[in-house]
């Protein structure tokens, strides 16, 4: 407590020397970050297709967005020492960081390989023995693919001579992006018409918020004084613990004689089984997971790790006892009935969020279609009547598209539904929890669609949209394209004077980021060949889509509409509503119930016990030392963020020097 004191003294101290004033959204930021946004892209795809020596895609707030945003903030450091005038505000810092956000999970294995991999599997792995010919390629949407005749350079290399068909990839490239450019749209509507529910009215804690603000805070000033926070020695005992454990394994990179140290090494590593029948369950720690959830309640923390361990000992004594749901010869095993249970909370936890905020929507709905709109208080961004008008635009843009693409428009509208209200749910939870591996199941809602409707009289044309709706090549899959972040952007720039450039910040760093990161992919394709990289997206990522598909396809026995399923979604949905009954009238009830609807998927799966440890850490130190126990030690947990990123960084940077094309493994699952 003294130390923070004699922080504040000190600041007040070197006030006569700085200029306070309200920083808003500035150009020089604006082309910082899409500069940043740009060099993201082009650094991920190189650490992931030619370095092998990290996945930084892998979250919602990505550390292919985060890294870059601690190097600025260095940076910033040594501007304010020697170029005090020429340093960046805190405010600007959030907006690289922002708009390097947004195409965070485009590169490599977000969207770009994916994408490239599945575009091209067709064309150069349909063989005679697998089928595919016969069965699917000829009823595949052309518009949606590349020239079959443009695909085997990609996976072989050019020729002497021959130059990159860059032609043939014009026309595929423009039809999926203007559906990506349709949901960010979409995302940017529903942040504007959810902004004041989710921030004024329920309070969502924001910790993706919180602790980038708390690392720029003392960069509001001007003068050349460093950050309190960079004094602190809470704030150094959190960057030591990983930041050491990096060092040290970057030196066994030169001496193969020392053993790594695997603390925070890969859920392969680090899961064990209980007993036979039983799923592994995984104690893969990763330090920037605890230090963000650190900052989320209690009652979501335990709800995370609790259902997640129920998940793993559901599927066991399932498997044990042979239980299953479903029509004979078409049941769903442990995991599928998990699955089904997942999505219907997952649907519930969107209804019930949307129920709450009714008194907030109706209030949106008056505003924007009243005469008088003088009063539409969005905050600075564009009004409600743009933002509902646009909502229900883009949406009638992504049904059409997904008609196209082969659905027809019943199944498009049931599928739209369903992935609007996924990408809602994990938007509203990821701002509520800061537990960024929200992936939800059956994002597209194909699974659903097929267990309501049955496959039976599906055409080829359907399968083949439902399958590609639900394919990390439509806008990386479950690995939320921008949406997420949005809410997070307005909530940094809450008493920013000028937003004038937010959005327009938004659509720059996206055109820049993808425009950059699908150009460099193309190019090292065809100039290295594809095969000779080894990336999964264009070698099994890509053919277990088909593969998939061609099961649906020549299945024996096409399936039927399934009661019995269906009632293991509706009881989900059921969970939620009680859960949240029970949550809403009892003021003592511990459990949210948003984990179980992420109860079985990859990142709750591979990250609960992180959740377990940011729940149990936090109840000791509320415990031991009470709120202000639980005050001084944040920057403990800034640091933790900090060290890990640094290190994943210089680990990057060094195999990019001494072991190009033999990368070491430091970030992924």
């Amino acid at each position: 407590m003294s130390h923070h004191i004699s922080s504040e003294v000190e600041m007040q101290a070197l006030s006569s020397q700085r200029t306070s004033h309200t920083y808003g959204i500035t150009r020089r930021s604006v082309v910082l970050g899409a500069l940043t946004a740009a060099g993201l892209c082009l650094w991920t795809n190189y650490t992931e297709f030619v370095l092998h020596s990290a996945a930084l895609v892998m979250s919602n707030l990505p550390m292919s967005a985060f890294i870059p945003f601690v190097f600025w903030m260095a940076i910033n450091v040594g501007l304010r020492w020697f170029f005090p005038d020429k340093a960046l505000s805190g405010t600007e810092l959030l907006v690289i960081l922002c708009m390097g956000w947004i195409v965070g999970t485009v590169p490599a294995i977000g969207w770009t390989g994916y994408w490239i991999g599945i575009m091209t599997a067709p064309a150069y792995y349909a063989t005679p023995e697998n089928g595919w010919n016969e069965s699917f390629v000829g009823d595949l949407p052309g518009w949606l693919f590349p020239p079959a005749e443009a695909v085997p350079q990609l996976y072989m290399g050019l020729l002497a001579g021959e130059t990159v068909p860059w032609s043939a990839w014009l026309s595929p490239l423009i039809w999926w992006l203007s559906v990506a450019g349709v949901m960010i749209w979409m995302g940017m509507c529903m942040t504007v018409i959810f902004r004041k529910q989710w921030i004024e009215h329920e309070k969502l804690s924001f910790p993706l918020v919180t602790l980038p603000q708390a690392l720029v805070e003392g960069f509001n000033t001007t003068g050349r004084s460093i950050p309190a926070l960079f004094k602190n020695g809470w704030f150094w005992a959190g960057f030591a613990l990983p930041g050491l454990i990096a060092a040290w394994n970057i030196t066994t990179y030169f001496n193969e004689g020392m053993e790594r140290i695997w603390l925070f090494g890969p859920y392969g590593m680090k899961a064990f089984t209980f007993a036979n029948f039983f799923p592994p369950y995984g104690f893969r720690i990763l330090p920037s997971l605890i230090a963000f959830t650190y900052f989320c309640s209690m009652d979501i923390l335990l709800s995370f790790w609790l259902f997640g361990l129920l998940a793993t000992l559901k599927i066991g004594f399932m498997n044990i006892f042979g239980f299953s749901v479903g029509l004979q010869g078409q049941q769903a095993a442990s995991s599928a009935i998990i699955y089904l249970e997942s999505h219907g909370a997952l649907i519930a936890l969107a209804i019930w969020s949307i129920w709450i905020a009714r008194p907030h929507l109706r209030e949106v709905w008056r505003r924007a279609f009243a005469r008088d709109r003088t009063e539409d208080p969005s905050d600075g961004l564009f009004s409600y009547r743009t933002a509902v008008l646009g909502a229900i635009g883009g949406f009638s843009y992504l049904v059409a598209w997904l008609t196209a693409s082969g659905q027809g428009l019943l199944f498009a509208l049931c599928t739209s539904l369903l992935m609007s209200a996924a990408y809602f749910a994990v938007t509203k939870f990821l701002a509520a929890s800061g537990f960024a591996y929200l992936f939800p199941p059956d994002v597209g809602g194909s699974g659903l669609v097929k267990t309501a409707f049955g496959t039976v009289n599906m055409t080829n044309e359907q399968l083949i949209g439902l399958r590609l709706h639900n394919s990390g090549a439509f806008v990386g899959g479950s690995r939320l394209l921008a949406i997420p972040m949005m809410a997070h952007y307005v909530k940094m720039m809450a008493g920013v004077g000028d937003k004038k450039w937010m959005f327009p910040s938004l659509w720059i760093a996206f055109a820049l980021g993808v425009g950059a990161s699908f150009a460099y992919a193309l190019n090292l394709f065809y100039t290295v060949g594809g095969d000779n990289l080894g990336t999964y997206t264009l070698v099994t990522g890509n053919t277990n889509v088909y593969y998939s598909l061609y099961a649906d396809i020549n299945a024996a026995n096409r399936s039927q509409p399934d009661l019995q399923k269906m009632l293991v979604w509706l009881f989900g949905m059921g969970e939620v509503f009680v859960l949240a009954l029970l949550r809403a009238r009892l003021p003592w009830w511990p459990l949210h119930p948003v984990g179980l609807a992420f109860q079985n998927t990859q990142g709750v799966r591979v990250y609960q016990f992180s959740a377990f440890l940011a729940w149990l850490i936090k109840l000791l130190v509320l415990r031991i030392g009470g709120v202000s126990l639980y005050h001084k030690t944040k920057p403990f947990f800034l640091g933790l963020l900090i060290g890990y990123t640094t290190g994943i960084g210089i680990s990057a940077l060094v195999d990019a020097v001494w072991f190009p094309g033999d990368g070491h493994w430091v970030h992924g699952w």
